[in-house]
């Protein structure tokens, strides 16, 4: 398996690999095998974390573990304690979700896990038995982007299970057992232990059968992928925004599919199939202003473009949170505002605007409301967006749109903003 593994391995000297480490078989071997690739000048700095969920009255001992092989092979070890939340997931996808958000955080360049050729049949078939679609049933890819910094990577998808169990006895190692993995009320397990060996009696072949349709089902997702990334850029293409011109002249099909991932990738839920086809038939009937209620918050199409609007979208925004008060300079700053131009060195405040906040124009003042309503910012957005005021109550700059002459140019600036204008 060894000579195996060296083969298939990418020169990653430059690279640092970090291993999920649960202590089972599959990631001792996994780490053992890295240790061995490192000897052999494959790859360069290598570590381990280990997370530890808490569920087990052995979580403490297997962390000791985990933590005096990672001494004995030389491996950097971290570990981090989490807490799960199983209400509306369920145990092992809440656990799962916190491994995963413990992998985000780690400094490294790919995160290395055990899953192995047996794990990639049971996730097929607990998509299928779950309604997947094309993405589930495509099982797990050997490498994808966990985030824009870290690779994710499965170096075992080729080994089966009994390969990894061999290799362990051979090189003698040692390993936790973890007894919820015989459990067969957890639906994985019954998959593994009870239908699985009754299909391989019926169908002796069946798993490289399978194994055969995954690899083309994942060709046809990176297919189906390639047409998103364009479908996604040609509607955004005119102003970096999702333009619901744009999307009209999409085949429906693609049209749904472009609401998938406009509510994926603004991280607003996944929306149910018949709220997607709902919201693409309101699409294709308006032009003007519509709603569209997702789990984490809601899109809203404005002046043709849809925009995102995640629950609570404006609370991290400290000037609609409190006003601050002082030189403009500095308490912009405070604010997390910046500006571009000098910044004006007389007092006033940061605030969210207000309804009747009035701006001086070359002629005459206008409405700070109707200021936002003519630069294309949605009503939603409107007493969210940051003013500065001085100290007579007049408005002198509207965030990202316009200043008062007697800031001789500078413009009171915050990038987020930058969303909730119309181009």
């Amino acid at each position: 398996m060894l000579k195996t593994f060296l083969s298939q391995l990418p020169d990653l000297y430059q690279q640092k690999i970090c291993v999920g480490f649960s202590g089972g078989a599959d990631s001792i071997v996994l780490l053992h095998l890295l240790t061995q690739a490192r000897a052999h000048g494959k790859i360069g700095a290598l570590a381990a974390v280990h997370v530890h969920h808490g569920l087990s009255s052995h979580a403490d001992d297997w962390l000791r573990f985990c933590q005096q092989i990672c001494h004995d092979w030389r491996v950097d070890f971290s570990a981090e304690r989490v807490q799960l939340n199983p209400k509306k997931q369920g145990i092992e996808a809440a656990a799962r979700a916190a491994r995963y958000a413990v992998y985000t955080q780690q400094n490294c360049d790919k995160i290395a896990l055990a899953h192995h050729r047996d794990d990639q049949l049971e996730t097929f078939w607990l998509a299928a038995l779950r309604g997947g679609g094309l993405r589930a049933l495509a099982a797990m890819p050997t490498e994808r982007a966990l985030n824009e910094h870290i690779t994710l990577w499965r170096p075992l998808l080729s080994f089966s299970r009994a390969d990894i169990e061999d290799y362990a006895t051979q090189n003698r190692l040692n390993y936790v057992h973890d007894a919820s993995n015989d459990d067969p009320s957890l639906l994985r397990n019954w998959v593994r232990h009870n239908m699985q060996p009754e299909i391989a009696q019926r169908v002796p072949q069946y798993d490289k059968h399978l194994l055969a349709s995954i690899a083309l089902l994942q060709d046809e997702l990176a297919l189906l992928d390639e047409i998103i990334a364009q479908d996604w850029a040609d509607l955004h293409a005119a102003t970096g925004q999702f333009s619901r011109a744009a999307w009209f002249r999409l085949p429906q099909t693609r049209q749904k599919q472009m609401l998938r991932e406009f509510a994926q990738r603004h991280d607003l839920g996944t929306p149910r199939r018949a709220s997607v086809n709902d919201f693409a038939r309101v699409l294709r009937e308006v032009d003007a202003n519509a709603q569209w209620s997702l789990p984490h918050g809601q899109a809203v199409l404005h002046r043709g473009v849809l925009l995102p609007v995640r629950h609570g979208f404006a609370n991290h925004w400290a000037w609609t949170q409190r006003m601050g008060r002082g030189s403009l300079k500095n308490i912009a700053l405070e604010m997390g505002l910046t500006w571009r131009g000098d910044a004006p060195e007389f007092s006033g405040c940061i605030r969210a605007a207000q309804r009747d906040d009035v701006m001086r124009m070359e002629v005459g003042r206008k409405s700070v409301w109707q200021i936002l309503q003519e630069a294309g910012v949605p009503p939603f957005a409107r007493a969210k967006w940051a003013v500065a005021v001085d100290n007579d109550g007049m408005c002198v700059a509207v965030a990202n749109i316009r200043s008062d002459a007697s800031l001789q140019g500078a413009m009171l600036w915050h990038d987020d903003l930058l969303g909730f204008q119309a181009a």
